[in-house]
């Protein structure tokens, strides 16, 4: 039996990244409280069977745009190229090139939709929000655990600081969003980027184990 290729799914096959893209923006204007697939079909100018066949339902393609926002909200281009610290900049100008990416308009829109989705993520009702959150948590913490133990953290201890780092300034940041305070909040980052600035000084200065071959000299 020969199967039947829908037309338009071939249209839009390779437009999925510009649909995630445009449903996106619809949704950090409306949030997702009232959303359904038909309005940000109409919004992006493709019908709602489109983003079924693509997302599947409302949950999951707001899943997929929660993680996709934070990707670029807390990995901009010029403080990580692929996941990596950029060499060009010193360990206090990357956090701050980071904080100034998280706490700008667009990072505090993209932010402003992570809490609007981890509210809802806590209902029985909506467990793909739920999984998209814990999902965009943990790929954030690998991201931030490879980066401390490129500082020279002990990669026992670097789960656990990573952790630390990350709450506090998604912290930071849902403060900022909710009082608008910013000279506060910066001096806040400012407190925390010391505390980051001393561990990676004592990590660098403590002794460094033996290789294996060395020890058996």
């Amino acid at each position: 039996m020969v199967q039947r290729i829908d037309g338009r799914s071939l249209r839009y096959r390779h437009r999925r990244g510009e649909l995630l893209e445009g449903v996106g923006e619809y949704v950090l204007e409306h949030g997702v409280a009232n959303l359904s697939l038909r309005s940000c079909a109409g919004a992006v100018g493709v019908s709602h069977v489109t983003l079924q066949h693509h997302f599947g339902s409302k949950e999951q393609l707001v899943g997929e745009i929660v993680e996709h926002l934070l990707e670029r909200t807390f990995t901009p281009q010029d403080v990580y190229a692929d996941g990596t610290p950029n060499p060009g900049l010193d360990l206090p100008a990357r956090w701050r090139a980071l904080w100034a990416h998280l706490s700008s308009p667009s990072g505090l829109r993209d932010i402003r939709l992570f809490v609007e989705a981890l509210g809802h993520s806590q209902f029985a009702d909506s467990p793909r929000y739920a999984a998209a959150v814990e999902r965009s948590i943990e790929h954030r913490l690998d991201v931030m655990e490879a980066n401390v133990v490129r500082l020279g953290c002990p990669p026992a201890q670097a789960r656990g600081f990573a952790t630390l780092a990350l709450a506090t300034l998604r912290g930071l940041v849902i403060d900022l969003l909710a009082t608008g305070e910013r000279e506060r909040v910066d001096e806040a980052f400012e407190g925390a980027l010391e505390n980051v600035v001393r561990r990676a000084g004592e990590w660098q200065a403590a002794p460094k184990p033996l290789a294996r071959e060395q020890l058996a000299r």
